[in-house]
């Protein structure tokens, strides 16, 4: 690639209530730089977020190849789009033991002024280190990240059986919280409300705040509902009634065990 190298990389993570828009925020600021994304689960391992040995066919003959994970696919885009910011996007960064995941690549995290990695690790493989020189066209010694590869996570603590985040792993983020915004959502009369032999219509926007304030006090901000917790499609896919997935969520996840607050919200 030609011109300057690209400075400023950030570890960042975008938290807050389920349907705030993180994953769209994301989006919005990668826009169309050379972007790799991974979703994170109970079974990542180290060796899938890097790359690993695995059987492939060649010329008939079966052999063992290294395939690169989603951190080396993101370290060889940004080695070959060095005067482009590139970013590694990590979905979901909770749903697995992420300390494990980056393992030794935890030190990369440190980062100097300008965005590179403060420190360096060795490679964990001589196949992950011949990949990246192949596709570089140059010779790696250790492993770093380069001033302009960024690394952006979402996390939702609310959903249950997430992995809390080691502390000496969460300081070497930047957090970015997203608010519920109601102004931000929809706003038509789409929704159906049914009760008593009759029915009417409502907006989103206001049967989502009035919920909330059902649900405010008793229970955490990151329990709430956000304005993108229902779309467009999820009232068309239901036909205009309240869609099963918020009426699921309210009585069997969260108010579950809660009968005062769960009769405040739904008839009897």
């Amino acid at each position: 690639s030609y011109g300057l190298p690209k400075t400023g990389g950030q570890n960042i993570i975008f938290y807050g209530p389920p349907g705030t828009g993180k994953s769209t925020e994301i989006k919005r600021r990668i826009g169309d730089s050379p972007n790799v994304i991974t979703v994170f689960h109970p079974d990542m391992q180290n060796s899938d977020f890097i790359g690993a040995l695995k059987p492939a066919v060649d010329g008939g003959i079966v052999t063992y190849k290294f395939s690169p994970g989603p951190f080396a696919k993101a370290l060889s885009k940004a080695y070959n789009h060095s005067d482009k910011n590139v970013y590694l996007v990590i979905e979901e960064l909770n749903r697995a033991p992420a300390m494990a995941v980056f393992g030794e690549l935890f030190q990369l995290l440190d980062r100097k002024e300008h965005g590179e990695s403060e420190y360096e690790v060795d490679f964990p493989s001589d196949e992950f280190r011949e990949w990246l020189d192949l596709e570089t066209k140059m010779v790696n010694a250790k492993v770093k990240l380069p001033s302009n590869l960024s690394i952006y996570a979402s996390m939702n603590t609310a959903d249950q059986g997430v992995y809390p985040l080691d502390n000496a792993f969460r300081r070497r983020w930047d957090d970015e919280y997203l608010f519920i915004d109601w102004d931000e959502c929809l706003k038509a009369e789409l929704i159906i409300i049914k009760a008593d032999g009759s029915e009417g219509k409502i907006s989103w926007a206001i049967l989502g705040e009035k919920i909330n304030q059902e649900l405010q006090g008793n229970y955490p901000e990151d329990s709430l509902l956000g304005q993108y917790w229902i779309n467009g499609q999820d009232v068309k896919n239901s036909e205009s009634l309240v869609p099963n997935k918020l009426l699921n969520y309210l009585w069997n996840d969260l108010l579950r065990h809660d009968e005062e607050t769960r009769n405040a919200i739904f008839k009897s």
